[in-house]
């Protein structure tokens, strides 16, 4: 998924919003469960979620990207696979790109957008 996530944290930062530099908020790989449960593992903890820029848009808010950068965003969630978690029902979080393709289609999608 590393390619996947990877190619899509460059054109976030080249289309959507620079990553931060020098502050340290971007996070990947981080075994743990997820936030405020006791029995489900966060996506983190087999390294198929990334955080990006997550001072500015923290867990829970909503509206933190400009609204013409949106449906940019969503469509390159999208091309590679991913889901945003801006579009979470119950509890938002804007920082938060996980993949939500099965290996099998991950590694074609990898093929077929040249990512190795």
């Amino acid at each position: 998924m590393g390619p996947l996530l990877a190619a899509f944290a460059a054109e976030f930062h080249e289309l959507i919003e620079p990553i931060d530099e020098g502050t340290f908020d971007d996070w990947g790989y981080a075994f743990r469960m997820v936030r405020g449960s006791t029995d489900r593992l966060s996506c983190h903890s087999s390294g198929t979620a990334i955080d990006l820029n997550a001072t500015k848009h923290p867990l829970g808010k909503s509206g933190t990207f400009a609204a013409e950068k949106v449906p940019m965003l969503r469509a390159l969630a999208k091309k590679y696979g991913l889901k945003w978690g801006g579009d979470y029902v119950n509890r938002k979080d804007e920082m938060h790109f996980e993949v939500e393709i099965s290996a099998v289609k991950a590694a074609e999608l990898i093929k077929k957008l040249q990512l190795i």
